[in-house]
């Protein structure tokens, strides 16, 4: 029996159902792009790209089923890889887990339809994006009702104690590009004064970005973080914290953000210092240089930005 294919179709077809898999597996992941935009971006054109593979396996000739799924899966864990920016091989299973398993979500949510829909394969594909846009909007508005939460927080080091009220944002992506180490934001008033903030052995500078914005904001590591929380107190050792000239909110509820990763298992109770290189000691120039032309000021909407090296820092 032969069959006609539109190759065309098919391609639309399968980029339609891949973006909606790779939806609903970077929601489950809980990836963040620095923009709303950029994000949607790397999953349309992986999605295409995902695709378009899938049309030329399909079209190979003299090769059996067997081995056109090996290449397909070995191309889906590729896409995982490069969409994603996924480098630890335990992230990568996680990922490809998930990546199953929005499948068959997906699956059942179609096989919920009546069987009319379910006969032709354009109604089944813009379902189930439809299905995977619906499912990540109500993840994403759950999970930030979760992590936006005021909290008591103490910061510890040495003799000094230090609490304040602090917020658990999910907006806060700012990482150590040395470490990889999240960083929370906090005011410099609170600290100064009662801690060294100029010891070169606690000094660290964290990239930023915003829309129209970029710069390097000072940070220091402090020996404990105390956080308490629905009647728990989770001790978080050696946290960046992310020096802010300003108030973080207008309203003064609270004087500190916090990264939602520290709060997460894999954070806690992390020992260990950073190992020092060569931007440390560049960037200790920068900044300072920085701070005496008095453009060291930033917004606060910049400081919860996704961070990413300036050219300039990078050629350094």
């Amino acid at each position: 029996m032969k069959y006609i294919v539109y190759i065309d179709r098919l391609f639309l077809l399968q980029a339609v159902q891949t973006l909606a898999l790779l939806l609903l597996t970077g929601t489950f992941l809980n990836w963040r792009a620095p923009s709303v935009g950029s994000s949607a971006l790397r999953l349309v054109l992986g999605s295409g790209a995902e695709a378009l593979f899938f049309c030329a396996v399909f079209l190979l000739p003299g090769i059996g089923s067997l081995p056109k799924r090996l290449l397909l899966t070995a191309g889906s864990l590729v896409g995982l890889l490069l969409i994603f920016r996924i480098r630890l091989p335990g992230l990568l299973l996680r990922a490809a887990i998930l990546y199953c398993a929005a499948g068959f979500l997906l699956a059942g949510a179609v096989y919920a339809v009546p069987e009319q829909i379910r006969e032709r394969a354009a109604a089944v594909s813009a379902l189930m994006l439809a299905a995977a846009s619906g499912a990540a909007l109500f993840w994403k508005r759950e999970r930030k009702k979760r992590e936006q939460t005021v909290v008591t927080a103490e910061l510890i080091e040495g003799n000094v104690r230090i609490v304040t009220d602090a917020l658990i944002d999910s907006g806060n992506t700012l990482y150590d590009p040395i470490g990889g180490k999240p960083v929370s934001v906090v005011e410099r008033g609170v600290l100064e004064g009662r801690i060294d903030l100029e010891r070169p052995e606690r000094f660290r500078l964290i990239p930023y970005h915003t829309l129209g914005s970029r710069g390097l904001m000072q940070a220091i590591e402090i020996e404990k973080l105390k956080v308490k929380r629905d009647g728990q107190e989770i001790l978080l050792e050696h946290t960046l914290l992310a020096l802010y000239n300003g108030e973080v909110t207008r309203n003064g509820s609270y004087r500190l953000i916090l990264h939602p990763a520290l709060l997460q298992d894999g954070c806690r109770h992390r020992r260990g210092r950073h190992r020092k290189s060569r931007f440390h000691a560049k960037a200790l120039r920068k900044w300072r240089s920085v701070r005496t032309a008095g453009s060291y000021q930033r917004t606060a909407g910049a400081v919860l930005s996704q961070n990413e090296m300036p050219p300039d820092a990078a050629k350094e």
